[in-house]
């Protein structure tokens, strides 16, 4: 059976997040491995790639803030970055694609 992927569905609709709270929240909880924290803050390039990739396709069920609320909801429920940072991934880190997939495999 043939299974279809739902991303890039509208790749330019990322609003840039001006509520600092909001910025605070999403940098809590959703974090950029790749990059230091004032980046993420101010160039806002991870949530903007994953919004544009995954989240567009939600819409009009859920709009961007929707998105994001309901991707921390599902975070928090299974805990991602704790087992990533107990395998030793960690914000900064070098680590390979398959290091992540095994340390997913573990709660998943």
């Amino acid at each position: 059976k043939k299974k279809y992927l739902l991303n890039n569905c509208r790749v330019d609709a990322y609003n840039t997040i001006t509520d600092v709270r909001e910025q605070y929240k999403l940098d809590k909880r959703w974090p950029d491995l790749t990059t230091s924290k004032a980046m993420t803050m101010s160039g806002q390039k991870f949530w903007e790639y994953e919004y544009n990739k995954h989240g567009t396709c939600c819409e009009p069920l859920y709009n961007q803030e929707q998105y994001f609320n309901l991707t921390m909801k599902l975070k928090d429920k299974f805990d991602l970055l704790t087992t990533l940072s107990n395998h030793g991934i960690v914000p900064g880190s070098t680590s390979t694609i398959k290091k992540f997939g095994s340390a997913i495999e573990t709660v998943t």
